[in-house]
């Protein structure tokens, strides 16, 4: 069976040097995907190559990318894929295809392997001491070959008793070792069939800690079960291995996947339930009849996959469907409100202390702020909401006054993201964290450390920024709060909505249940702000004006084009801002736009401003495009570097395996599988921004941006400036998105869930 390694120093110099990945292969930007199936679903026409692995050159756990020395019946091959768990001595039958490559020459591509059986006793007997049988090392896999010869794997399957025919071999060491090879054969047989539907390595070896020797079989009854349950599995994939099974079109098994798979589009749109119409229409046109529909849905709803509720009309009933987190989320949300605001409350603090605190602050409080103030101190649950310049955080000063001087606490402040977070701590000079971390957030156990089990030790939490706030989150802090707590919630409720599913402050605002304070007056401080004057403007549906002022510059600048408008951007942002302000543009100059597509995209403008700002930045084919001096943004909380989404920084430098970015003075590492927490970010979109701040914002609005062009998603960009906010604008698309006051309907029922609770 060709060549076997020997221990011989020729041998070893035959196969080439072994001292790292680069030495034999070069490893490919992008691997193709695993299967007998390409990225678009086709079947590859492919060769095999069957042997055994002499050496691994380089194994990437999180991928299961490979580069190994095969030894075949034609010789010894380079060979390399996603081929998962593998072991010097292992037999594998690689499907694939050979490729020339410019400088390492020939080698085997393989898009998906299996486990394949030796063909003389010296590989069975390296086979079996190749570390893929537990319990079965060098000298054991040498004792059974010497009894068993070519029937030692019979004899493995056979069981315990046979076994006990080698001397040494007792039964217990029998039935362990018995047990081991069927475990590991079993896995190999399992792992081998799920990648040939499609599934790489990583994915396969999950599925199978999961489900274990029954996760073919369950994958065959049932692939769309693989959504949401498997990293990197979408509905398209489940499709793709539905057709490979032979499932019909129209049949129950695809009918709750898609009716599954729609459920989680509108989460992602914000949608934590569908009315019975609008689920009916998302699911036309994929060949399903009324009557499978009908019986997916049943079916779902008895095994409690999907939640169903009935809202009577005068002349008849509405069916909403949801998922049922999302009718879980809600409920525990509207009855722990319930909870705080029924149980016993006795005054926070005297009249006195308030008149104290009042007379000391900086800026006296006016009506709406007295109202606010008397809200947040007479009831277990408020909420305060207002636009800019209207108070909010000269209010929260003097509550925290007022507790302060009251012995009241332990007081809490939490904000949605990280940024949000310091942008409070700045402003009331009290400690604020995120409410992920407040409530204990682990992000490997997917756990929260405070529910209503373990609540908070808290007497007073304040949480801003509360428009950020989804569903999910807000139901989890909910449930962590004790009965002797109070909870006020800040936030504009003008603002878009959270990226995450509902709506939470709107409908909290919007509800009768939950006292509620607005502030309107804009302040004499803020009074005659170009940036506040246009927010107010556009929220009240009037097309804001320029206005310069020792309060905040707005400047209004319009274009034909958006070509025209790209280059104004880079005009404004690397000359403009820079001579006149004396602004850094990759540190304090943050670029808006609605959508990522087009010349006035995110992604084009990342480019055009890279290219400007930062010329000489070299890159590395695994950085995704980030270059050395990039400005990039995180976009998720990492708790271990103590960075979280929508922090901003700056490429440092990178080597070989890692970029090193600098936030807020302090310096950090990203290696190549962690560098997608990172996106460019000389122009970020709305929704990205929101909690964030910068000296300077500009805003890009073309024609293009149809779609998104609404009321709240510009008044957004705007109060995201601080002292300066410059809109580059086609002047219709300036229009409809001040005309257009259509938040972008969120179906939820949270509203029903306040009504019926509180």
């Amino acid at each position: 069976m060709g060549l076997v390694y020997d221990g011989s120093a020729s041998k070893l110099n035959a196969l080439g040097p072994r001292n790292g990945p680069h030495s034999l292969v070069e490893l490919p930007e992008s691997v193709q995907k695993s299967g007998p199936h390409g990225a678009d679903g086709r079947e590859v026409q492919h060769e095999t190559q069957e042997g055994q692995v002499f050496s691994v050159v380089f194994h990437a756990e999180d991928s299961g990318f490979s580069v190994i020395i095969l030894e075949t019946e034609g010789g010894v091959v380079t060979a390399a894929g996603e081929l998962g768990e593998v072991h010097p001595g292992d037999y594998l039958r690689l499907h694939g295809r050979w490729r020339e490559h410019p400088r390492f020459g020939r080698q085997f591509q393989a898009q998906w392997s299996e486990a394949a059986t030796p063909t003389t006793l010296d590989g069975l007997q390296q086979y079996l001491a190749s570390g893929a049988f537990s319990g079965i090392g060098a000298d054991m896999a040498k004792r059974l070959v010497d009894h068993f010869g070519e029937h030692t794997l019979d004899a493995l399957e056979s069981g315990a008793s046979m076994l006990q025919e080698v001397d040494g071999i007792g039964p217990k060491r029998a039935t362990v070792l018995a047990e081991a090879f069927t475990d590991s054969r079993d896995r190999h047989r399992v792992l081998a069939e799920l990648r040939g539907l499609g599934l790489r390595p990583a994915q396969a070896q999950k599925l199978y800690e999961r489900w274990g020797p029954a996760a073919i079989e369950r994958v065959r009854q049932d692939p769309y079960a693989l959504i949401g349950s498997l990293r990197g599995i979408g509905f398209e994939t489940a499709e793709r291995i539905a057709e490979q099974l032979g499932i019909p079109n129209d049949s129950v098994v695809r009918a709750r996947g898609v009716i599954q798979h729609r459920l989680r589009e509108a989460l992602g749109e914000g949608h934590t339930w569908l009315p019975e119409t609008e689920l009916e229409q998302r699911l036309g046109g994929r060949g399903l009849s009324v009557e499978t529909v009908t019986k997916g849905l049943a079916d779902l709803i008895r095994e409690d996959k999907l939640a169903c509720e009935v809202e009577p009309r005068e002349s008849d009933e509405l069916r909403w469907y949801g998922l049922p987190k999302s009718r879980d989320d809600e409920s525990d949300l509207a009855r722990h409100l319930a909870r705080l605001m029924s149980a016993p409350h006795e005054a926070l603090v005297t009249s006195e202390q308030v008149l104290t605190a009042m007379e000391r602050a900086e800026f006296p409080p006016d009506e709406s702020q007295r109202r606010a103030l008397e809200l947040a101190l007479s009831e277990r649950v408020a909420v305060m909401t207002g636009g800019p310049g209207t108070g909010k955080t000269t209010t929260l000063r003097l509550l925290l006054d007022v507790l302060g001087a009251a012995g009241l606490g332990p007081v809490h402040l939490a904000s949605p993201t990280g940024r949000a977070a310091k942008r409070l701590q700045e402003a009331t000079g009290r400690e604020a964290s995120t409410v992920h971390r407040l409530l204990g957030w682990d992000p490997i156990g997917g756990e929260w450390k405070h529910d209503e089990d373990e609540t908070l030790d808290c007497a007073y939490l304040i949480v801003d920024e509360v428009s950020m706030l989804d569903l999910e989150v807000a139901a989890a802090l909910l449930r962590a709060i004790p009965d002797n707590c109070c909870l006020l919630l800040v936030g504009d409720a003008d603002q878009l909505p959270s990226v995450g599913a509902g709506a939470v402050l709107r409908d909290l605002v919007a509800s009768p249940q939950v006292p509620t304070a607005r502030l309107e007056r804009v302040h004499r401080q803020e009074a005659g702000s170009g940036i506040v004057d246009a927010a107010h403007a556009v929220l009240h549906g009037q097309r804001p004006q320029t206005v310069t002022s020792p309060a905040g510059d707005f400047f209004l600048a319009s274009t034909n084009s958006a070509e025209a408008a790209a280059a104004m951007v880079e005009k404004v942002v690397c000359e403009r801002i820079p001579e006149k302000y004396g602004y850094d543009p990759r540190t304090e100059v943050l670029v808006l736009a609605p959508m990522y597509r087009g010349a006035l995209g995110v992604d084009a403008l990342n480019q055009r401003l890279s290219q400007r700002l930062n010329p000489d930045g070299e890159g590395a084919d695994w950085a995704r495009g980030l270059r050395e001096g990039d400005r990039v943004m995180v976009v998720r909380n990492d708790y271990e570097r103590e960075v979280f989404n929508g922090d901003a920084g700056v490429i440092t430098h990178m080597d070989k395996d890692a970029l090193y970015v600098e936030i807020d003075k302090t310096v950090h590492e990203y290696r190549r599988d962690e560098v997608g927490d990172l996106i460019p970010a000389y122009c970020v979109t709305v929704h990205r921004a929101q909690g964030s701040e910068a000296r300077a914002v500009v805003i890009a609005l073309d024609g293009g941006h149809f779609m998104m062009l609404r009321r709240n998603l510009l008044y957004t960009a705007i109060t995201r400036g601080r002292e300066l906010v410059t809109v580059v604008a086609d002047p219709h698309a300036l229009n409809r998105a001040v005309a257009n006051a259509d938040e972008g309907k969120r179906w939820t029922r949270l509203p029903q869930r306040l009504s019926e609770n509180c």
